[in-house]
């Protein structure tokens, strides 16, 4: 069984949870790795004529694996929770905002896929309502067409 995040209603049951696609975390992490390989072998040995030398791989450690840790943690908290009455966005790191549209509400569903998208299997869900947001869109997903059609399924089971 799927542990929610979410406080759910009474008889609401949560059907689906997914995070962005991991390309979408693992693609920065690699590449904030690449950078920390060229500063130790490039810039700090350039610092050497300075004070400053001894500070640099120490420091651009630490600033490195804070900005890997603040990608993870943006990914983690970025998620679609699909429930039998409502689908809900949640989002923030330390503070959390919730967005939801009711099942019912909902008066569009289209998905977007990239090139890269079609290839690993990602894309974007837009749900469009007559709500106060109109709008919800879920970049990065994976497979949102598989999304959609859970999300259609439980329309058609109102």
């Amino acid at each position: 069984m799927i542990m929610p995040s979410i406080k759910l209603l009474s008889h609401e049951k949560l059907i689906y949870r997914s995070n962005p696609h991991v390309i979408f975390l693992l693609g920065p992490m690699a590449g904030l790795l690449f950078f920390l390989m060229i500063l130790w072998l490039g810039s700090c040995p350039a610092l050497a004529l300075f004070p400053l030398e001894s500070f640099c791989h120490p420091f651009s450690t630490l600033a490195i694996l804070f900005s890997i840790a603040v990608i993870y943690l943006d990914w983690h908290f970025n998620r679609l929770h699909l429930t039998n009455y409502r689908v809900i966005k949640e989002r923030g790191i330390i503070g959390k905002r919730y967005t939801s549209i009711w099942l019912v509400k909902i008066q569009d569903l289209s998905c977007q896929f990239g090139f890269w998208g079609r290839l690993f299997n990602f894309g974007d869900l837009i749900i469009e309502s007559a709500g106060r947001f109109g709008q919800m869109d879920f970049k990065g997903f994976p497979s949102p067409l598989k999304i959609k059609k859970l999300i259609g399924r439980e329309i058609n089971r109102l």
